[in-house]
Formats: structure tokens, sequence, C-alpha cells
């Protein structure tokens, strides 16, 4: 049997609407036999914001039932704000998500929940899910006894690129790698998921914030998760959208962009309003027939679709097009959604 997939970027509401917070995305989002993204906030009246931390956000209780009306199924919640009023927010949006039928990953009562796969089943086909969180705020990694998120954590070095005598000023090399430890640990983790389920997806939010480039970390986790038996990995934390690339013939979506995200800051410009929703086929055999809809982000009110005709919309497929570049994927625009595969 096949299913349908949609899979949409960063999704932080502050607000509801009365047309629906997700506008004429949510029909595309309620057609789909599986729905997903990442929940950027915690969705509860209780809490404080935690010191230290120069933005803090969370959302009305309310936004939860909206998001089971827009006809998500599931939310990543391994990120760097989910638990920026505290812990009791966070235990909130866990039962509430759990009341509405929704499900979630990367983020639980411990670090063992935090860490723990969600499986769903569409038309006999099982489909597992993993969350993991390289952006780690201090006092968000879930702890033996603590609610958390699920980290993978990251470690970067800077190094000259020229001798600085000759070249002063010169711009760093920046190395990034991932912590062996948490690596292993996500493989194992896959591996162990991937003899329960037919297809395996993994949400990993990554990248810099504001930035296009795909680092070396990315990589080395995005095909290190291939290569220990995942079927697609999806990425976002960036606040604008990144690269399209394909490994052994499986879609690594390095940023997705901001979807519904009511913050506001001076740095979220007019470029953080691109976004997209990646749609495929799921069988028993992995993905297939991957696609996206380019979209404009909502911000205090509905995202909304874009033709790839449009501007806006040849834009976004230019601007992937030229980041992928690289990954050598291809891009043919049929209609009114953009065919993505690999070389």
């Amino acid at each position: 049997m096949i299913c349908s997939l949609i899979f949409g970027g960063d999704v932080a509401p502050l607000r509801t609407d009365q047309g629906g917070i997700f506008g004429d995305l949510a029909p595309v989002i309620r057609h789909a036999d599986i729905a997903l993204a990442n929940l950027e906030i915690a969705l509860s009246s209780r809490g404080r914001p935690i010191r230290g931390k120069p933005i803090t956000c969370t959302g009305p209780p309310d936004a939860i039932d909206e998001l089971r009306k827009s006809g998500f199924d599931a939310f990543n919640l391994a990120n760097n704000h989910i638990l920026d009023f505290g812990e009791e927010p966070l235990l909130d949006t866990l039962e509430r998500l759990h009341a509405a039928g929704i499900g979630f990953f990367g983020a639980g009562h411990n670090a063992t929940a935090a860490a723990a796969a969600h499986i769903t089943e569409c038309k006999g086909v099982k489909v597992g899910l993993l969350g993991y969180t390289t952006t780690l705020p201090q006092g968000f990694e879930a702890g033996g006894d603590s609610p958390g998120v699920n980290p993978l954590r990251v470690r970067t070095a800077y190094r000259p690129l020229r001798n600085l005598d000759e070249y002063p000023g010169t711009e760093p090399v920046i190395d990034t790698w991932p912590v062996a430890e948490d690596l292993c640990r996500m493989r194992q983790d896959i591996a162990q998921l991937r003899t329960q389920v037919d297809v395996l997806l993994v949400y990993q939010h990554w990248g810099s914030s504001l930035s296009e480039r795909v680092h070396e970390f990315q990589q080395i986790i995005g095909h290190a998760a291939i290569d220990c038996g995942a079927d697609g990995v999806f990425g976002g934390h960036q606040h604008v959208i990144s690269a399209i690339e394909f490994y052994r013939g499986k879609p690594i979506v390095h940023g997705m962009g901001n979807l519904r995200f009511d913050i506001k800051a001076p740095f979220l410009t007019e470029i953080t309003h691109r976004t997209f929703l990646f749609g495929a086929e799921l069988s028993a055999h992995g993905l297939s027939d991957c696609y996206f809809l380019p979209c404009r982000t909502g911000v205090d009110g509905p995202p909304c679709r874009l033709s790839p005709a449009s501007d806006d919309g040849a834009m976004i497929v230019s601007t992937l097009r030229r980041l992928s570049e690289p990954f050598e994927t291809s891009f043919n625009v049929v209609d009114d959604r953009v065919l993505v595969c690999g070389s």
C-alpha cells in the first residue's frame, strides 16, 4: 500500500485565528495520510521565561486544537525553544497533544521518553519517527528523571585559512562534528527501530540560525542516519530554507524554514518568510515521488501556498535549486508542485 506524506517546517503559534492558523495549507495537510512538522514552542498558560535566554516564547493551549483541526498527525519537539518557560509548559504540551490524539517525539518526561520513537500506521505501513536537536540551550537536555529534549551534541572549532601574519583579519575555516557518543546513540536508536517499522524518518533541529549553509556536521549526521536505516532526514531551525540533498537515493531536507511563526525579532526579515511543504509517497520500500510546494510563512496570520510560476514562488524554487546544486539534486516544475530527485 502507498501513503502520502507532508512534512512542514517550524511552527510557533502565539495566537489562534478564527479561520484556522494554516489557511489554504490546511486542506493540503489534512489530505495527507501522515502530516508532520516541528513544534517550536510549548503551548501552555503556565511557567515563566527562563533566565539568561534572550528570546523566550510560549503559545496558547487552544492552539493544540487548531493543530488537530489542521490535520497534523505528529510533531517533533526536540528544539531550542520548547523549554523557554520551564518544565511545566513542556509537560502540559505533552499531555494536551496526547489528549488531542497528536503524536510527538524528540522530548519527554525523561531521557528515555525523549529518545523514544513515535510509531504510527497508515494503510498497513508502519512508520517510525525519531527527533534530535543539535541546538541545545543549557538545561534543555532530558535527564534520568527530568523532562527535556533528545540531544545530539555538536562541537565547533575555528582555524585560520591563511597565514595571519600575512593576511590579518582573514575569516576562519569552521570545522564542526557531532559528539561521538551521541552519534553512536543515534545509530543504535535507528538500527533498533528499523526492525520494528517499514519506513523510518528522522528529524534533526540543526544548522545555524539565518544561515543557508549546510555544515559538515549535518552531512555526517544525515549520512549516518541513512546508513543505519533511515528512509529520510528532515531538518529545521535556521529560519531560512536550505538545500535538499539525496544520499543513497534518500532525501535529506536540510532546512524547511518557518511554516507558521508568530515570533517577531529584528533579524526575522523577508528572507525568513520563504518556506515549503515537502511531500512524498510512502510504502514499505521507503519514500518515492518526492516534491515540494512553495509557501509563504505565516506571521500573525496563516501561511499561504504559492504557485511556482509566481514571483515569490519562483524565488523559492531558484533558491533551492542554487543551494542544492552542490548535491546534484534535480528539480522539475509540474503544474503547482516541484518534483525533486537525486542524480
